[in-house]
């Protein structure tokens, strides 16, 4: 497993046990998942970024799939598609090196091993609908300049 999806993997547990209840102070949790899931040196920059990212636009990044999950109620989506849902819109918002393709596509992978049958179909249909969503919305605004 690559240094990077290996810090995804570890985004995604911190989402989640935050979710289920657990720790939500950012320094905490990403000190509890680094004690549990060993991040290689390489990665953990990315990981911490990730994390912070994710969680501080929580609310924008949840609003932004609620307004694109159509004929699906946002607390209807399963606790794993939606934690992979929100790494993967923060990473096609907040990291500009990392080509969209590459975030769909790891995602995608996280679904595969994580979520259900249906989950990967899921993740790629929404995120690749936000993508399009996206690039409308900077396309406009270059236009209006």
């Amino acid at each position: 497993m690559g240094a990077r999806r290996e810090a995804r993997v570890a985004v995604l547990k911190a989402l989640y046990a935050r979710e289920m209840g657990g720790v939500r102070e950012i320094d905490e949790l990403a000190a509890q998942i680094e004690e549990i899931h060993e991040i290689p040196e390489k990665s953990a920059l990315f990981f911490r970024a990730l994390l912070e990212n994710t969680i501080e636009n929580l609310e924008s990044i949840d609003k932004e799939i609620e307004e694109r999950a159509q004929n699906w109620a946002f607390d209807r989506i399963a606790v794993i598609d939606r934690n992979i849902l929100r790494l993967g819109l923060a990473e096609l918002l907040y990291f500009e090196d990392i080509p969209p393709r590459t975030t769909i596509n790891e995602c995608i992978e996280l679904a595969k091993s994580f979520g259900t049958q249906e989950s990967a179909r899921f993740v790629n249909g929404l995120l690749d609908g936000i993508l399009r969503h996206l690039d409308i919305k900077k396309a406009k605004e270059l236009d209006d300049r």
